[in-house]
C-alpha cells in the first residue's frame, strides 16, 4: 500500500513538472528553427542520430532548412506521430516537407506525420522554410505589467490568448532561436547523436547563449556566421542586433523568474 501510495506521488509530482514545462515553453514564441515534436511513445526509445540546420537572416526574414534522422533504438516496433512546429511562416506554401526524401503536403491546420518504425530502423524528416524573426517587443512588455500588476486568481493559467492580440502593436524587434529541435511534446528533448548548425546573419547582430564558448565564428563582408557542431547545450542560443542584446538579456531573466512562473 504504501509503495503504491509513493508511486502515485511520484507520477504525480513527474506531471507537474510536465505542466509546468509545457506553460513555459508554450509562452516562448521567439521565431526559430522548425522543430520536430514527438507525440507518441516514450522519447528514451528515440535518438536523433544526425541532424543539420541552417538559417540565413537578411532583414526580417529568415530561410531555414533542417534535416533530421530519428532511430527507433529500442527492441521492438513502435508506432508514433510527429507534428511538425513552423512559427511565423510568411505563407503556407514557404513551407515544404520531405520525409524518407518524399514531399508531403504541409497542413497548417493539422501539421503532423504517422509512422511505424520496426526496432533500430530510422526515418528521415527534412523541412525548409521561410518565417519572418519580427518579434513584438512591447507585447511582452506588456504581458509582464500585467503579470506584476494583476494578482492572479489561484489556479488560473496565463492566457496565451490574450499575449497573442498583443502581437498587433508596432514595435518589433529581430529574434532568431535555437530550440529544441526535436523534443517529445515540445517540452523533453530528444537525446541527439550529432548536431551541426550554421546560423547566418547580418554582420550587426550578436548571439545570447550559455554556451557560447562552443560556437565558432566567422565573420566575412556584411554578415556573420555561426557554427555549431556537438550534441548538447544549442538549445535556447538566440540572435538578435548587438543594440537589443542587454535589454533581452533583462526581460528573459523576468520571464523565467519564480515570480512569473506561477
Amino acid at each position: 500500500m504504501i509503495r503504491k501510495t509513493l508511486l502515485c506521488l511520484y507520477i504525480l509530482v513527474l506531471v507537474a513538472v510536465a505542466v509546468n514545462s509545457a506553460e513555459a515553453a508554450s509562452r516562448n514564441l521567439l521565431p526559430r528553427f522548425p522543430e520536430i515534436v514527438l507525440e507518441k511513445g516514450f522519447s528514451e526509445n528515440f535518438i536523433v542520430t544526425e541532424c543539420q540546420a541552417k538559417v540565413r537572416i537578411v532583414d526580417n526574414e529568415a530561410d531555414s532548412s533542417i534535416q533530421l534522422t530519428i532511430q527507433n533504438r529500442s527492441d521492438k516496433s513502435l508506432k508514433s506521430s510527429v507534428k511538425f512546429r513552423v512559427l511565423y511562416p510568411t505563407s503556407a506554401n514557404q513551407v515544404q516537407i520531405k520525409v524518407d526524401g518524399r514531399a508531403i503536403g504541409y497542413e497548417r491546420e493539422s501539421p503532423r506525420h504517422q509512422f511505424e518504425l520496426a526496432s533500430q530502423q530510422s526515418i528521415n524528416f527534412h523541412i525548409s522554410a521561410r518565417t519572418s524573426i519580427n518579434y513584438s517587443i512591447d507585447g511582452v512588455r506588456e504581458a509582464l505589467r500585467k503579470e506584476h500588476e494583476e494578482k492572479p486568481e489561484k489556479g488560473k493559467k496565463f492566457d496565451l490568448s490574450g499575449l497573442l492580440k498583443l502581437f498587433d502593436r508596432e514595435k518589433f524587434g529581430k529574434r532568431f532561436m535555437v530550440g529544441p529541435l526535436a523534443s517529445k511534446w515540445g517540452v523533453f528533448p530528444l537525446e541527439f547523436g550529432k548536431v551541426q548548425l550554421e546560423i547566418i546573419v547580418p554582420a550587426d547582430f550578436s548571439m545570447v547563449s550559455q554556451v557560447a564558448d562552443q560556437w565558432e565564428t566567422r565573420r566575412r563582408g556584411r554578415e556573420t556566421t555561426y557554427l555549431f557542431n556537438g550534441v548538447e547545450g544549442f538549445e535556447g542560443s538566440v540572435f538578435l542586433p548587438e543594440t537589443d542584446r542587454e535589454e533581452f538579456i533583462q526581460t528573459q531573466k523576468v520571464l523565467t523568474s519564480s515570480e512569473f512562473m506561477h
